[in-house]
């Protein structure tokens, strides 16, 4: 949806139907099946026993619900220029990577000319303190400590606006690691070209070492830009890894013989003393726990996998989980990791569940194979959901399969209100499945959308935007595909709604 506001029939109906629960005038509506809370659908009557058209109708009266706030009017049109595009695009991460890289750019550019000393006698140093921070950024540990501090910090005092940028930053934070991953990438070719014109001074291992370690971060970065990600994920993910942990090998073997070979006297100092004096020494020191830390909590679980249908599949998992974490599953244990929303009525209960929307490779075996035990990480990380406890009322939305990533929030925060869209719901995920959300999440906020019932598909924007006024509420959230995901965010934009999205490119 773009530049003009256009809708087709359905599309325009729907915005003519009360759709929220706030409505409390008494109405005829059409759900798919018992299981499933349809939206109001005036003038049309249909008896409890009609089976010609749809697979399953009631016939109810809704119950008047109290309203916090008045129902709006239809959201006008929004015309989308191009600096909303523009700003849309240009997110939070893409401006931290910018960033980034223009600052480490000017820093190699000024080193290289001769104007920063300390830089051109500390190569190694700018080399692992850019991949200390990167490999930071992306631990578990880390963005958990800095999630739960922020929420610590800024829930109870600080302006919406302020909260909204919070999350802005900490949420696209992955900006800063992909800039220090091309600022060490950088840095190491400045090292390996001084190296290369004074290479008489240096010994071959030393050469050796810091050749191996650029060429392996420069294939890193390189199978992490986004086309190359978008097209072979499976490989990037192995690559990542694997790589990841050879340039931390080789960037070490680096750093120990670069200190113990003096270029003075060229001769070997294997002495601990000129290691321990070295910064990039310790850089690699706190590098390592942070690569454990990542593989400590990893534990083989026994899960019960159920696949309502060839779509998708629900797993349950041992252990209760606090909103707003994900977990990460694999089959193998060290090859293959997939993360994935998961949904619990808090800490204390017995399971979680994953939704699992069949999509690759590794999707589709577990809905055929359906297997009795899974690894998985027991130290869970943070995802857009956990900042919920930031705002005192919202709106979650989510399609299909998204609802893994905000069921929690809206089970276990009462102020947060859920709209679910998707085509054969009860097909799809199970109507186990559905009537646990709906027995979990009151009725009042919670609107659940079949695509394939007679309103077809909604305008998600103005179905947004109707329930985040009438909600009352401070922020949303939207889990769906990447079109839907750039039609939200802009609209969102024009209309002034705080929205946090999927984020595809990170």
């Amino acid at each position: 949806m773009e530049g003009k506001y256009a809708q087709d029939p359905v599309q325009e109906h729907n915005q003519r139907v009360p759709l929220s629960p706030f409505d409390t005038r008494q109405s005829y509506a059409a759900p798919l099946s018992p299981l499933i809370g349809g939206p109001s659908f005036p003038g049309k009557d249909y008896p409890i026993n009609e089976k010609k058209h749809l697979s399953a109708l009631q016939v109810y009266e809704k119950q008047p619900i109290p309203v916090p706030k008045p129902a709006a009017s239809n959201p006008r049109p929004v015309v989308l220029n191009k600096s909303l595009k523009f700003w849309t695009w240009f997110s939070p991460y893409r401006q931290m990577l910018l960033l980034v890289v223009a600052v480490e750019a000017i820093m190699v550019i000024i080193t290289l000319l001769g104007g920063w000393h300390f830089a051109r006698t500390h190569l190694p140093a700018m080399v692992t303190g850019n991949l200390l921070v990167a490999i930071a950024i992306r631990s578990e540990w880390v963005m958990r400590f800095l999630y739960w501090v922020s929420i610590k910090l800024f829930r109870r005092w600080t302006p919406l606006k302020v909260r909204v940028l919070v999350v802005a930053i900490l949420y696209h934070i992955g900006g800063l690691h992909s800039g220090c991953g091309i600022g060490a990438m950088m840095w190491l070719l400045l090292a390996w070209t001084y190296h290369i014109m004074n290479k008489d001074l240096y010994h071959s291992l030393v050469m050796a070492s810091l050749f191996v370690s650029m060429i392996v971060v420069v294939a890193t970065c390189f199978v992490a830009t986004p086309l190359v990600r978008a097209i072979h994920h499976n490989i990037f993910e192995i690559t990542h890894r694997f790589l990841g942990w050879l340039g931390i090998i080789t960037s070490l073997i680096f750093v120990i013989v670069s200190s113990w070979w003096d270029v003075n006297t060229q001769s070997w100092r294997t002495s601990s003393r000129y290691l321990i004096r070295q910064e990039e020494f310790w850089f690699m020191i706190a590098i390592i726990p942070l690569i454990i830390g990542q593989w400590i909590t990893v534990r083989h679980v026994p899960v019960v996998v159920t696949a309502p249908s060839s779509k998708a599949s629900v797993i349950r998992v041992p252990g209760g989980l606090t909103s707003g974490l994900h977990t990460r599953v694999s089959r193998g244990g060290l090859k293959e990791w997939h993360i994935f929303g998961s949904i619990s009525e808090g800490k204390h209960a017995d399971c979680h569940y994953i939704v699992m929307a069949v999509q690759g490779g590794f999707t589709r075996a577990m809905n055929k194979d359906q297997p009795e035990t899974l690894y998985t990480k027991t130290w869970k990380p943070c995802g857009l959901p956990y900042f919920s406890r930031l705002f005192n009322r919202g709106v979650a939305i989510c399609t299909g399969s998204g609802i893994g990533a905000v069921g929690s929030t809206c089970i276990q925060h009462g102020d947060w209100f859920l709209i679910w869209i998707g085509a054969d719901l009860e097909k799809t995920y199970g109507s186990e499945f559905i009537n646990f959300i709906k027995s979990k999440i009151e009725p009042e906020r919670l609107l659940i959308w079949d695509t394939k019932g007679p309103l077809g598909r909604p305008d998600v924007n103005v179905e947004l935007e109707k329930v985040y006024k009438q909600w009352n509420a401070q922020v949303a959230l939207f889990i769906g595909s990447p079109a839907l995901n750039k039609s939200v965010l802009r609209t969102s934009r024009a209309r002034g709604i705080p929205v946090f999205g999927s984020i595809w490119d990170a």
